[in-house]
């Protein structure tokens, strides 16, 4: 029975592993959003203008890459008493310490957010436009305590059981074309600017999947399991097989491209700012709202696998164990494919097209100008509506623009992070290449980690978080009130 521990713990890992690796954000970097000659916060809202007009270099126009979670490595990672650094099922690490540093459902995001080529510039007197043509992953993971329960302590009893709900994953994968435009209401509010952008989307690959109900019932005699589970992918680069009884069958599933574009879609940003400017002392205070991604994507049926594990299936005992004519390779491959039986996976129907809303994110922010537009300071307040979660934030910024190239942008939130700072270094110049760096989180607190009998510190909150890219700047397309 112990191999079969060892195994069961062995797929809930890879579960567990695989859901870390492949998810995402689609971020963008927060403390750039008050930076008056920031080239890239109109992604966040659509009303919002740069100085000047501008093209980013091809390939390298903006690149933003996000991962965060509430599991860190020191979560994981402990030091031992020989010196070494331990995982967290080495038997010195007690089960207690291990899970009492997590919460009941635990979570990973991760996206990039990849702009191949992009560009903005000015028309006549009031109006903005730009256009982006680039790559977008988004997913997310929840991974309940109980299933790191079971990692950690297996059999501990005889009998021991084990009820895991909604271990899930969902995620997507598509390139997109966007037009913006930005125009000021000046004619009829003084101060006041509106934007909106329309992206195009072509998914590449989507999954949603979720094991609803895993219980395990384990003792010396038997090991059962029921489970309740689902999977949707939405891809054309794969060829699921499925045996004779319409079971999925792994070792049929070979990489066969029939197709690039799995389904098609659409989303929406919409922004807004107000600037006040009526000869008052708060003169440069602005206002601003925006929601992006407001949108679907449609996938068609044809590049749609979905299987399903009926409830009430169980799985009694393996025939992969202790066989002498099978070296351990044999076995844990043997077991593994006892595994995927007994989330017993079957082909399901699908009978038309699939619909599936893009996680949206809402920004509301004001800041404040001063010293002959040079300096302002700002609090920004966003809300990610994830699949498993709402994400909410709040961001102090403050920015400084020794010249109308440079700008120097540090940012402190408070809510999913707070031993964290972000950073921005933007250069504009009005001809020539330009260039933006930055990180919403850079950590300020770490733990000492023993590898090879060298310390190495290590972030102690998964919060990464990077932004970079080079524009070309357009020379005399500058914004009409731009000195």
């Amino acid at each position: 029975m112990e191999i079969i521990d060892k195994t069961m713990k062995k797929f809930i890992f890879t579960a567990v592993l695989l859901s870390s690796a492949f998810l995402s954000l689609a971020g963008q970097n927060r403390t750039s959003y008050f930076v008056r000659n920031s080239t890239q916060s109109h992604n966040m809202n659509a009303a919002f203008v740069p100085e000047q007009g501008y093209v980013g270099f091809p390939f390298l126009s903006n690149i933003d890459f996000d991962l965060n979670s509430n599991l860190g490595p020191s979560d994981f990672l402990y030091n031992l008493q020989d010196g070494t650094t331990g995982l967290f099922l080495n038997k010195e690490i007690p089960s207690e310490v291990f899970l009492g540093n997590l919460v009941k459902n635990n979570f990973v995001n991760m996206g990039l957010s990849y702009s191949l080529i992009n560009a903005g510039w000015f028309t006549g007197k009031h109006s903005f436009w730009s256009v982006d043509m680039g790559l977008d992953v988004d997913m997310d993971a929840n991974l309940p305590l109980e299933a790191f329960r079971f990692l950690k302590e297996g059999m501990t009893s005889d009998p021991s059981s084990y009820s895991i709900r909604n271990l899930s994953m969902t995620g997507d994968v598509y390139a997109y074309v966007s037009v913006g435009y930005s125009r000021d209401l000046e004619e009829l509010v003084d101060g006041l600017r509106v934007g909106a952008k329309a992206r195009f989307i072509a998914s590449v690959s989507s999954v949603d999947m979720n094991i609803e109900q895993l219980d395990i019932d384990m003792s010396s005699g038997k090991w059962a399991a029921s489970s309740k589970a689902y999977a949707n992918i939405y891809s054309g680069l794969l060829d699921f097989g499925f045996d004779e009884s319409g079971m999925l069958d792994l070792s049929r599933t070979s990489f066969s491209p029939t197709g690039f574009v799995s389904g098609m879609g659409a989303s929406f940003d919409i922004g807004a700012e107000y600037t006040i400017s009526e000869g008052t002392p708060v003169d440069g205070l602005r206002f601003s709202v925006s929601v992006t991604d407001l949108g679907f994507i449609s996938h068609m049926a044809d590049m749609t696998t979905s299987v399903e594990s009926a409830e009430g299936i169980q799985f009694e005992g393996v025939d992969h164990i202790n066989d002498p004519d099978m070296d351990i390779n044999g076995e844990l491959s043997g077991l593994m494919d006892d595994l995927y039986s007994m989330l017993a996976f079957k082909k399901k129907d699908v009978t038309g097209n699939q619909t599936r809303m893009l996680a949206a994110t809402l920004y509301g922010g004001i800041d404040y100008t001063f010293l002959h537009d040079k300096m302002n300071v700002g609090l920004l307040y966003s809300a990610r509506f994830g699949r498993y979660r709402t994400d909410h934030e709040l961001t102090l910024a403050w920015n400084y623009a020794p010249s109308k190239k440079f700008d120097i942008a540090l940012s402190y939130s408070f809510l999913r992070n707070a031993s964290s700072i972000g950073w921005l270094i933007t250069f504009t110049p009005k001809k020539g290449i330009g260039l933006f760096v930055g990180s919403d989180y850079t950590s300020l607190k770490y733990d000492a980690l023993s590898f090879s009998g060298i310390k190495i510190p290590v972030p102690s909150n998964l919060f990464i978080d990077f932004n970079f890219g080079f524009t070309i700047s357009l020379g005399r397309n500058q914004r009409p009130d731009a000195d």
